[in-house]
């Protein structure tokens, strides 16, 4: 890859390519907020300050008991603006029917296993949505998005003769729903991983792959 583009497993984004990555993150923490959960509107989108990495989905947690799922979220990842008081996270949980406690900067939302499950379908739809929209926008030269039940693997095709070395960084967004997905799961932190793959849609050859967890290694996380 030329010098001064950013690598897809994170350990290089360079003052070149900031704003392509802002733009990439706001989407990132757009659907950790709106995909996951309905809190009296979507007020973690992207207009937030930028930080200095993506937010990592490792602060949560799922403990499974023989009724009840309790899923462990950082705050920060619900509301990166910091604009909701604890009374709103809690009544929007309530709202759809889900019981949350707030500690400081954990959130603790108890649901039913059937509530958790029809939440992951939900995620792979939002996952494919955000992948059809994807492939929708003729800035970029992604053609089609694949990816797994699990979550764990992603197959992006792209027409080589436009793809762009920036492009890579939407690698982040794959990682991070891969991540959430996987964690809400009941897999254990240790054990997660996506892998992403940019493939040429016409001779199947890999043009950039990388993983979570060469990407978290790399962040120092």
């Amino acid at each position: 890859m030329p010098g001064g583009f950013p690598r897809i497993d994170g350990s290089a984004v360079q003052r070149e390519s900031w704003g392509f990555f802002v733009k990439v993150r706001g989407a990132i923490v757009s659907f950790i907020a709106c995909s996951v959960f309905v809190l009296g509107g979507c007020s973690a989108g992207g207009d937030g300050p930028p930080s200095s990495s993506p937010s990592s989905p490792a602060a949560i947690e799922v403990e499974e008991e023989l009724v009840t799922v309790d899923v462990r979220i950082a705050r920060s990842l619900l509301d990166q603006s910091g604009s909701l008081t604890d009374e709103e996270i809690v009544a929007g949980a309530r709202e759809n029917g889900i019981a949350a406690v707030v500690d400081g900067d954990t959130v603790v939302y108890t649901m039913t296993k059937p509530q958790r499950d029809e939440m992951l379908t939900q995620m792979r739809s939002s996952a494919q949505d955000a992948a059809d929209e994807l492939i929708a926008d003729d800035t970029n030269s992604v053609t089609e998005v694949e990816f797994n039940d699990q979550m764990t693997s992603f197959k992006v095709s792209v027409d080589a003769a436009r793809y762009g070395a920036l492009e890579s960084l939407l690698a982040l967004g794959f990682y991070i729903q891969g991540a959430l997905y996987q964690q809400f799961n009941g897999v254990a932190p240790d054990d997660i991983d996506v892998i992403v793959e940019f493939v040429d849609d016409a001779t199947g050859e890999v043009l950039d792959t990388g993983s979570y967890q060469e990407m978290r290694e790399n962040l120092g996380q």
